[in-house]
């Protein structure tokens, strides 16, 4: 095993105990192999959000003033045999024709929640902002629906629906980087527990990871440290987490950081004040999405 050296941020200042993860069972996830012959045909939806009235056409000038826009979409996924639904945040200014493509975030959203989730905690109106004040470079973020979220992670397909369908129908669609280093994808609670599973089995797929208030699905923490062995040195992608003090998961949140730690994966870990809910997954949006540019 090689040795590693990390680069963790800590601000623990009391003790933490073992706590068991979400009450789902322990067997290590076999993706389901497909590959479509065809790109998904996708219907556009009543959008979430319009462009700017004032603004006649999408043109990106050296000074963009135009807010982003959301549209959502839907495809006829084979994998689950039903319709999946995305939403898609367009930055402002959004070029069809810029030569390098954007980055793109797949944002993921927790039990209970749809893919209006990180729309509601501010996504839309953080982002315009830094991207306007050039604080981030612009970048597209897709937010799929998991209809069935209270489903046990396996046998589950949504995740080779969203790896395969949802991806496959973004890059040959929209004016995205499809490299690696283009591609994060994070997770809020459930989607959280989703992004780290997706995001460490397919270490090739994803640049960076993220997971604000990571509850783990059970039997993850005892296969994730066979899991990084799997990923060569210097190969690992970023990671990003984040949770309140007083989140009923905050314990296993700390054992899946600390099994990072004793690892050597660089990442970063926040402990902030708050609970896991509406209130602070808002109050870290603007952090969140400074991370996830940081890269581009």
């Amino acid at each position: 095993m090689n040795k590693r050296y990390p680069l963790v941020i800590i601000s623990l200042t009391f003790s933490i105990l073992v706590l068991a993860g979400c009450s789902t069972p322990a067997v290590t996830p076999t993706p389901t192999v497909f590959t479509p012959a065809i790109t998904p045909e996708a219907t556009r939806l009543t959008p979430t959000q319009t462009p700017d009235e004032n603004v006649s056409e999408q043109v990106r000038t050296d000074v963009c003033t135009q807010k982003g826009n959301v549209q959502r979409f839907q495809i006829d996924s084979v994998l689950l045999n039903e319709p999946l639904y995305f939403s898609v945040y367009f930055p402002p200014c959004y070029d069809e024709n810029l030569s390098e493509g954007y980055p793109v975030l797949y944002a993921l959203h927790g039990q209970n929640f749809n893919d209006d989730m990180w729309l509601d905690l501010g996504l839309a109106e953080i982002a315009d902002q830094l991207i306007l004040e050039n604080e981030i470079d612009p970048f597209l973020v897709v937010m799929p629906f998991e209809e069935y979220f209270f489903r046990a992670p396996e046998p589950n397909n949504f995740p080779p629906a969203l790896k395969i369908e949802v991806v496959t129908w973004v890059e040959d669609s929209l004016n995205v980087c499809a490299e690696r280093e283009c591609r994060a994808i994070g997770g809020i609670s459930r989607g959280a527990s989703w992004a780290m599973r997706i995001g460490l089995t397919d270490w090739k797929m994803f640049g960076s990871i993220g997971a604000h208030s990571l509850p783990t699905f059970r039997g993850d923490l005892s296969n994730l440290p066979d899991l990084l062995d799997e990923i060569p040195y210097g190969e690992e992608p970023r990671i990003y987490m984040d949770t309140g003090r007083f989140d009923p998961e905050v314990k296993n949140a700390y054992r899946f950081e600390n099994i990072l730690s004793q690892k050597g994966i660089p990442h970063e870990w926040r402990l902030n004040e708050g609970r896991h809910n509406e209130v602070y997954w808002s109050t870290q949006m603007e952090e969140y999405l400074r991370w996830y540019a940081a890269q581009w």
